[in-house]
C-alpha cells in the first residue's frame, strides 16, 4: 500500500508539470507492513530526471522489522530527487533506523532522540541499572537504542554493584561488535583491516587525509564496505564528504582490534596531525599532537594558528590540556597560558587559573632564550599575560616594552612566519600596557597589531585591536577617536559571530562609555548587557562596575550605584586581579558616590587612599572644595602644572578651574577660558565633565558663556542635580564621641567598653554607627577623618 502510494505521489506533480510547469511538492505517506515485491526501481525511475521531490513518512513506528528501512535507504540512494521525513512517536524505532540502516532520518524536535538523564532513569526503572542510569547515560550519550542493548545485556550472571557498570558497558560493547563486525566476513579482509587500524584513532576523516595515511591502497572499496555494514557515517563538509565512526561501534572495533591499533597509533597521530595542519586544519591538529602526547608538535600548531585556537576552538583545549601532566607543562609555557586562560574564565577554577600562570612565569624563565625565535615571541606574550593574571601589572608592562623591542629586531624571515601571532601579541602587549596607563605605548603596539593582522588576514584579531583602540580612546576620554574606532571594529562583527565573550568585552566597553559621554545611560546599559556576566572573571570587571555606576547616577540612583559598589568591593578577593587604571577610576568613584550621597567628610576620606599627587585624587579633592563652597581651595590645587593620565581629566580639571575663577575673579577675564573648555568638550564628544557640577556652579557657567557668546556644550539631557545644594556636615551624638575619642587611644573594643562602662555590644554597635557616618570601614580611616574635621577637639 505504501510503495503504491508513493508511486501515485511521484506520478502527480509530473502530471502537474506537463500543463503548468514543475513545483516543488510535499506529500504525507502512510507506510504500509506490506510492501510489494520490489518497489524500489519502479519509484526511482519514475523520479528519474523529475523535480525535487519531499515526502513526509507519517507514523513510521507502525513499521516493524528492518526490510522496508533497507527498501528505504535503497532509494535515497539511487534517487538524487527524492527527500524523506519521517514522523514517529518512538524514539528507539528512529535510533534502531539510524544504526541498523545508516539511513539519513531527518526529524523535528531532535532533542527529543536521545534521552535525558530523567528518561534513562525512566527507562531502567525496576531493573538493576535504575542505580547506574546517570553512568551508563553519559556513556551511551544518551543512545536509546543502547539502552535497550543494556537490557539485554543484563542477562545472565552480573558482576558486583560496585563494577556492574564497566561490566555492563563492556557487555554492550561486545554485543554491538558481535552483531555488527564478527558476522561479516568481508570485514576480515587486509585492506578493509589496514584502513580500520589507521582511522580509529581519528576523531573523523575524509579520502584526503586516508590517502595521506594508506597512500599504496585504493580506499573507496574499503569504505564503501563500512558504510553499507553501517560502521560509518558521512556528512558534507568543506573539504568534501567526512567519515566519523559511531560512538558505540568506534568502543567495540577499538577494543577488538586494540594489538593493531597501538602498533601504529603514535605514527598515525603525528601523520594526521602534520597533514591537517599543511591544510590549515588547525583544531584537529592540535587534537591528535595533544592525544599522541607531542607537546611540542602541539605548540607549534597553537602558534602556526596565530593562537586562533583560543577563540575558535575553545573545547578542544578544554578537553586536551587539562590531561597534561604538570611535568611536561613547564616544558611549554604556551599550553600553560593556555591553560590557566581556561580555567581563568571559570569562577570556580579561577585560582587554579593563576596557579598555571604562575607555573608559566617559572617556564620562561627556566627556557630563557633556548628556543626558537617564533616560539620566543610567543613565550613573550605568555610572560606577559602570566604577570597580567598574577597582578604584577608593572613588571608585565615591562615585559610588554622589551618582548617589543626584541620583535622589532627579528629578521623579516622569521617575522614572515609568524604574522599570526605577532598580531595577536602585539594586541595583549598592547592591552597590558593600556592597564598601565601607558597610552601612547599601547596605541603604537594595537596600530601595528591591526596592520600585520590586515597582512595576515586575521579578521578576528584585527578585531580585537581595533576594540582596544576604541576603547583606549574612550578610556582617555577623546570619545569623537573611540567613535571611529569602534565603528572600524564593528564592521568585522559580522566574523565575529563564534568569539568569546572575553574578546567582545573591549568594544561593548568602549561603546557603553561613548553612549555615557553622550548622557544616554540607557542606550549605554543596552550596550553593557552583553557582557556584565564577565564581571566576575574579566580583566575588565573594575571599567565593568564604573560605567554601571555611572549610568546610575545618570538615571538619578545614586544609592542604588553605592549599594552595589559596596557589593563589589566586599567581594574583591574573589575577582581577578584589579590593574592600575581601573584601581584608581573605583576609588574615585567611591568618593564620587559619597559626594552625592552629602558626605563630603566620607568623601574626603576615600580620597585619602591615593596617593597626593595622583591627578585623578587631586581632580576629585578639586571637585569636592568646589562642592563645599571653597573655590579658592580648588584654583589653589589646580593652578600648579599637573601630569594628567587622560585628556579627559585635562578638560575636567579645566571646567573646575574655570568656575573657580568665576567665582574669584572678573567674568570677562575668562573669555579664553571659556572657549577652551566650550572647544574640548566639543572636539572630544564627550559632556561627562559637566555632569559633576553642582546645579548651581554649571548655570554660572552657562550664563557667563553665553554672556560672552561662547557656544555652551551642555546637552539638554544633563541630569538636574547629581551633587546635593547641601552637603552634609558630620555630627555625632555624645556617646559617638565619647566612643570616638577613646577610639584614638586604643584599638582593642573590650577595653572601649571597660573604659565607658558600657557592655562589649554597645561599643560594637556605636562603632557600626560611627564608622557609617563617617563614611569609612577601619579604625584607622576613622581617626583619619576625625582629624580633617576636627571631631577631636
Amino acid at each position: 500500500m505504501f510503495w503504491q502510494q508513493l508511486l501515485q505521489t511521484v506520478m502527480a506533480p509530473q502530471d502537474r508539470d506537463a500543463k503548468a510547469g514543475g513545483t516543488e511538492s510535499g506529500h504525507a505517506v502512510e507506510p504500509s507492513k506490506d510492501p510489494s515485491t520490489d518497489p524500489v526501481s519502479d519509484v526511482s525511475a519514475a523520479l528519474a530526471g523529475a523535480a525535487p521531490l519531499t515526502v513526509i513518512v507519517t507514523n513510521f513506528h507502525t513499521v516493524q522489522g528492518t526490510a522496508f528501512e533497507r527498501d528505504l535507504a535503497r532509494l535515497l540512494v539511487r534517487t538524487p530527487e527524492l527527500s524523506l521525513i519521517v514522523e514517529t512517536r518512538s524514539v528507539l524505532e528512529i535510533e534502531k533506523v539510524q544504526l541498523s540502516t545508516g539511513l539519513d532520518v531527518y526529524v523535528v524536535d531532535a532533542d527529543d532522540l536521545t534521552f535525558s538523564s530523567a528518561e534513562a532513569s525512566q527507562f531502567h526503572e525496576g531493573t538493576p541499572l535504575a542505580a547506574i542510569s546517570d553512568e551508563l547515560n553519559e556513556h551511551f550519550q544518551g543512545l536509546p537504542i543502547t539502552h535497550r542493548t543494556a537490557r539485554l545485556a543484563t542477562q545472565g550472571s552480573l558482576a558486583p554493584a560496585a563494577n556492574l557498570a564497566e561490566h555492563i558497558i563492556a557487555r554492550v560493547t561486545d554485543m554491538v561488535l558481535v552483531e555488527s563486525v564478527s558476522a561479516r566476513d568481508q570485514l576480515q579482509k587486509p585492506a578493509v583491516a589496514r584502513l580500520l587500524t589507521v582511522t580509529l584513532p581519528l576523531n573523523h576523516f575524509d579520502a584526503a587525509l586516508v590517502r595521506a595515511l594508506v597512500p599504496d591502497q585504493e580506499l573507496a572499496p574499503s569504505i564503501r564496505i563500512l558504510l553499507e555494514n553501517n560502521l560509518l557515517s558521512s556528512t558534507n563538509a568543506s573539504l568534501g564528504i567526512r567519515y566519523s565512526y559511531r560512538p558505540i561501534i568506534k568502543a567495540a572495533l577499538t577494543r577488538k582490534m586494540a594489538a593493531e591499533i597501538a602498533s601504529c597509533k603514535a605514527q598515525t597521530l603525528e601523520a594526521a596531525a602534520a597533514f591537517e595542519l599543511a591544510r590549515k586544519q588547525h583544531s584537529p591538529a592540535f587534537d591528535y599532537a595533544m592525544t599522541n602526547k607531542d607537546y611540542r608538535q602541539g605548540t607549534n600548531i597553537l602558534i602556526q594558528s596565530g593562537l586562533l585556537l583560543f577563540a575558535d576552538s575553545a573545547k578542544v583545549l578544554q578537553r586536551t590540556l587539562p590531561r597534561i601532566p604538570k611535568t611536561q607543562l613547564v616544558k611549554y609555557p604556551l599550553l600553560t597560558v593556555a591553560l590557566g586562560i581556561i580555567y581563568n574564565g571559570d569562577q570556580r577554577t579561577r585560582f587554579k587559573g593563576l596557579e598555571h600562570f604562575a607555573l608559566a612565569l617559572s617556564a620562561t624563565q627556566l627556557l630563557g632564550k633556548s628556543v626558537p625565535p617564533e616560539e620566543r615571541v610567543a613565550m613573550g606574550l605568555a610572560r606577559a599575560v602570566a604577570l597580567r593574571m598574577t597582578g604584577q601589572f608593572k613588571v608585565a608592562a615591562a615585559t610588554s616594552r622589551t618582548a617589543l623591542k626584541n620583535l622589532n629586531e627579528l629578521s623579516l624571515a622569521d617575522r614572515d612566519k609568524l604574522r599570526i601571532v605577532e598580531t595577536i601579541s602585539l594586541g595583549q602587549w598592547g592591552l597590558t600596557l593600556l592597564l598601565v596607563g601607558d597610552f601612547n605605548s599601547a596605541e603604537k603596539a594595537l596600530q601595528q597589531s591591526v596592520a600585520t593582522g590586515e597582512i595576515a588576514d586575521s579578521q578576528q584579531a584585527q578585531y580585537f585591536s581595533m576594540s582596544l583602540l576604541a576603547y583606549r580612546h574612550a578610556v582617555d576620554g577623546d570619545l569623537q577617536t573611540a567613535a571611529m574606532f569602534a565603528q572600524l571594529a564593528s564592521e568585522f562583527s559580522f566574523h565575529t559571530t563564534d568569539m568569546e565573550l572575553y574578546q567582545k568585552t573591549p568594544l561593548a566597553v568602549a561603546l557603553g562609555m561613548i553612549e555615557l559621554g553622550r548622557l544616554q545611560p540607557d542606550a549605554a546599559a543596552e550596550h553593557l548587557k552583553t557582557v556584565i556576566s564577565e564581571t566576575a572573571t574579566s580583566e575588565f570587571w573594575g571599567r565593568l562596575r564604573v560605567i554601571e555606576a555611572h549610568i546610575d547616577l545618570l538615571r538619578g540612583q545614586a544609592g542604588i550605584a553605592a549599594g552595589r559598589l559596596t557589593v563589589v568591593l566586599g567581594r574583591r578577593r574573589d575577582l581577578p586581579a584589579l590593574n592600575p587604571l581601573d584601581a584608581t577610576a573605583l576609588l574615585v568613584l567611591h568618593a564620587d558616590l559619597l559626594l552625592t550621597g552629602g558626605n563630603a567628610s566620607g568623601a574626603g576620606a576615600a580620597l585619602a587612599k591615593l596617593p597626593s599627587k595622583n591627578p585623578a585624587a587631586i581632580i576629585t579633592r578639586a571637585r569636592l572644595s568646589l562642592a563645599t563652597g571653597n573655590p579658592a581651595q580648588t584654583a589653589e590645587l589646580l593652578s600648579p602644572k599637573i601630569a594628567f593620565t587622560t585628556a579627559l581629566q585635562s578638560v575636567e580639571a579645566r571646567v573646575l578651574l574655570t568656575v573657580a575663577r568665576l567665582h574669584l575673579l572678573p567674568k570677562e577675564s575668562l573669555r579664553t577660558d571659556l572657549e577652551m573648555i566650550s572647544g574640548a568638550i566639543t572636539a572630544l564628544a564627550n559632556h561627562w565633565p559637566l555632569v559633576m557640577l553642582t546645579a548651581s556652579d554649571r548655570d554660572l557657567l552657562r550664563t557667563s558663556m553665553e554672556k560672552m557668546n561662547v557656544p555652551y556644550p551642555g546637552s539638554a539631557t544633563l541630569p538636574e542635580e547629581i551633587i546635593p545644594v547641601k552637603l552634609e556636615s558630620i555630627a555625632l551624638t555624645r556617646r559617638e564621641s565619647t566612643i570616638l575619642a577613646t577610639l584614638a587611644t586604643t584599638g582593642d573594643r573590650a577595653e572601649i567598653a571597660r573604659i565607658n562602662f558600657v557592655s562589649l555590644n554597645t561599643v560594637k554597635s556605636q562603632l557600626r554607627s560611627l564608622y557609617k557616618k563617617l563614611g569609612v570601614a577601619s579604625r584607622e580611616e576613622a581617626l583619619l577623618v576625625a582629624h580633617q574635621e576636627n571631631l577631636l577637639n
